[in-house]
């Protein structure tokens, strides 16, 4: 009896009646609770910012939103089989993509939207720009939380930012 009280004492100190904040949400709203497992996922809409093709103002815009979810279009150099990223890139810019936050790795998504041969591969990823990496690097990094679609290289393409 006296272990039931205790369990029930410390579920309702640790309940809060507004809930915490959404984890993996750019919205303020305090009012909603944590997400869960099966909840579906934030639907973002996005604006467009500069053109990949403007280096100088793709870096400042990028660095201007630093750690906020942008929509980017990138293209993925891949090694040998089996074998990490050459490179990344948007536009002109380098970077340094990660994939922890994605349930399956990227290389398993690139393989089934451009083919497991492929050795370059240019995709919309969200993310988030400009995370710390725990390591020194001289590449900023490129947190991915969601794989788009196949991106046309040769189209006229713009970064884009979650509203």
């Amino acid at each position: 009896m006296t272990r039931c009280t205790v369990l029930v004492m410390l579920l309702c100190g640790c309940a809060t009646p507004q809930g915490g904040p959404e984890m993996g949400d750019d919205v303020a709203d305090k009012e909603r609770r944590p997400m869960r497992k099966g909840d579906p996922e934030p639907v973002y809409t996005f604006e467009p910012g500069p053109p990949v093709t403007d280096t100088a103002g793709l870096t400042a815009w990028l660095e201007a939103h630093r750690g906020k979810r942008l929509r980017l279009p990138i293209v993925i150099e891949l090694g040998e089989p089996g074998r990490r990223f050459e490179s990344a890139r948007v536009g002109a810019v380098e970077l340094r993509v990660t994939d922890l936050a994605l349930g399956v790795p990227l290389s398993e998504r690139i393989a089934q939207k451009c083919g497991r041969e492929a050795r370059r591969c240019a995709l919309w990823l969200e993310g988030r720009y400009g995370e710390t990496p725990p390591f020194p690097d001289p590449l900023p990094r490129y947190e991915v939380v969601k794989v788009g679609e196949v991106v046309d290289e040769e189209a006229e393409l713009t970064a884009e930012s979650a509203k």
